[in-house]
């Protein structure tokens, strides 16, 4: 953690205030521990419990695409009822939804529980993300959100941890589920609510956005798809391939450890040099990296390892890569437009990616999941290579944004256009 500790400290001294946000960024390191603990689990114990591999990658499907239809519809709730009563509201949802998945083991009852879980998980992450745009300042904003995607990535790494405390089988990780979903309401309740400044967004159609950023549209769809292969399907992959379960949760922590590090570096990298190089370099770095967790599935654990950890720490930066040459493409008062586009078309790949990805392991065995998202990287490196360089605009905007299926980018614009919108209706 000593990486994130300097960078917080280097923040700091550059004008960044993190005492506003300290409960906030606690209450978002529990949920995503209970978050990062479940998913996993939920696929261990599916395994344990003889789920065929489409019904497991049809249960992670489910959970993308609650996710994606509530960062759609639920802005709205927020602006009725203020970012708290939606935060503490979700968080009960989804704690009674991880107990619920003890009463009823079979698939198709899980599929459900993800569908609702994601939903409830995307009210949480806007109330969230939303308050924490709120505190920052246009000249911090960048850096107060890598420093919460830095949070994000290092709670759901630790949170693959959490799986060796009991066996998937009892009902003891449930429990802690459930407790640690419902922790993250305490310290969150205790700050005063602040919502954004109202500020004025035009809608960008989804042709428009196509037309007018072709690579950023393609980008976050192929990182949708090739990612979120991984996010469904990673835990199967490593099950499938003989880890144990201490195995699984050091496979998938690699992973998630090689985003934390490698994040805000890219990040870095992309404001200094054109975007398109560095989709194309972040891109094929992740497809070796793929290629190499295919070949080292019977290699020594610490190789498949190294592997998973450079294939996240390249793959899953993507999208909001993605999202800075949209940015750039784009006039900023379309930015509230820019970020649902580009939400949808990921969403839409990552609650596909499982079930191409599951495909891909029946049809070639444990490493098609890797060679499927190989494939695609390669494809979406060739086609930044091919691009224009994106314009960047006369004034830097905050493009180190989170990315994760978690996370998504400019939802405090969203809510104050919800208000905008209700309010000229009056």
């Amino acid at each position: 953690m000593s990486q994130a500790m300097d960078t917080v400290r280097s923040s700091s001294k550059r004008g960044l205030a993190l005492a506003p946000v300290a409960a906030l960024l606690l209450s978002v390191a529990a949920l995503l521990l209970g978050n990062g603990l479940l998913g996993t689990l939920l696929i261990v114990r599916a395994g344990q419990e003889g789920f065929s591999s489409g019904a497991i990658s049809a249960m992670m499907s489910f959970y993308f695409t609650g996710f994606t239809i509530g960062a759609l519809v639920l802005p709205r709730i927020i602006v009725s009822v203020g970012h708290v009563r939606t935060f503490a509201g979700f968080a009960a949802i989804a704690s009674m939804a991880a107990l619920v998945h003890v009463a009823f083991v079979e698939p198709i009852a899980w599929m459900s529980l993800r569908l609702l879980t994601g939903f409830a998980y995307a009210g949480m992450i806007l109330a969230a993300e939303s308050w924490l745009n709120a505190h920052a300042l246009p000249s911090t904003r960048g850096q107060l959100l890598s420093i919460f995607g830095v949070v994000s990535m290092g709670s759901w790494a630790i949170g693959q941890a959490l799986l060796n405390i009991a066996p998937p089988a009892d009902v003891t990780l449930f429990l802690i589920v459930s407790m640690l979903i419902s922790a993250a309401v305490v310290p969150i309740t205790l700050l005063p609510s602040h919502p954004p400044p109202q500020v004025v967004q035009e809608r960008v159609a989804f042709r428009d956005l196509i037309l007018a950023s072709p690579l950023a549209a393609a980008g976050a769809f192929l990182a949708g798809l090739a990612i979120g292969g991984f996010w469904g399907m990673g835990p199967n992959f490593a099950q499938k391939i003989g880890l144990d379960v201490e195995g699984i949760s050091a496979f998938m922590a690699a992973v998630l450890g090689g985003t934390f590090a490698l994040q805000w570096p890219i990040g870095w990298l992309s404001d200094r040099v054109s975007r398109n190089l560095v989709i194309a370099g972040a891109a094929l770095a992740s497809a070796a990296a793929a290629i190499g967790v295919a070949l080292a599935v019977e290699a020594p654990l610490p190789l498949l390892l190294a592997a998973g950890a450079l294939f996240g720490g390249f793959g899953i930066p993507i999208y909001s890569l993605c999202l800075a040459v949209a940015n750039d493409d784009l006039p900023a008062g379309r930015l509230l437009g820019t970020a649902r586009g580009l939400l949808l078309l990921n969403g839409i790949g990552t609650a596909a990616g499982p079930l191409i990805g599951g495909t891909a392991m029946a049809i070639v065995g444990p490493r098609g999941l890797f060679l499927y998202a190989a494939a695609l990287l390669t494809i979406l490196a060739v086609l930044a290579i091919a691009s224009r360089q994106a314009r960047r605009p006369s004034q830097g905007k905050a493009t180190r944004s989170p990315s994760t299926p978690m996370i998504t980018a400019s939802l405090d614009t969203m809510i104050c256009a919800q208000k905008q919108t209700r309010g000229s209706r009056h």
